[in-house]
């Protein structure tokens, strides 16, 4: 494959010189995941975005200030660009790519799972464990976080 004389940059085309080290991404754009539909839910604040896997990603409109002041008709009134991995909103100036979605998908589950497990270990452990490491953090024998 030719490099660009431009550091970082490839000139061919083809779509197996183009792979991505990002996990994301290579989800997207060589396992084909695309968005299929979107339901807006004003009234919950919500976007229900379909994926062709069937799974439903729920996006908190909230977090888009366009969005969030958006009309009902105006949420309405979006379309599906760049081949399936982003959503627009063309008179709200709103492109919102799946790749974003992807990432706070993952974010929110993972701070589902650590709030959970902070949750379920009494205060005071958690104080006395901080006091003990100086902060840093310990493992017991099976490498797993005290």
């Amino acid at each position: 494959m030719a490099n660009s004389s431009k550091l970082g940059t490839r000139t061919s085309v083809r779509k197996s010189d183009l792979r991505s080290d990002d996990p994301l991404d290579q989800l997207i754009h060589e396992g084909g995941l695309r968005i299929t539909d979107v339901e807006p839910l004003p009234h919950q604040g919500l976007l229900v975005v379909m994926l062709n896997t069937g799974m439903p990603l729920m996006v908190h409109t909230k977090h888009f200030p366009r969005l969030a002041k958006a009309s009902a008709a105006q949420l309405g009134n979006w379309e599906i660009i760049a081949d399936g991995t982003a959503i627009g909103w063309e008179k709200l100036d709103e492109h919102l790519s799946l790749k974003g979605f992807l990432m706070t998908e993952v974010r929110n589950e993972l701070m589902e799972r650590l709030q959970a497990q902070l949750a379920q270990r009494p205060v005071r452990q958690r104080a006395s464990a901080s006091k003990r490491s100086g902060g840093r953090l310990e493992r017991n024998s099976k490498g797993a976080i005290k």
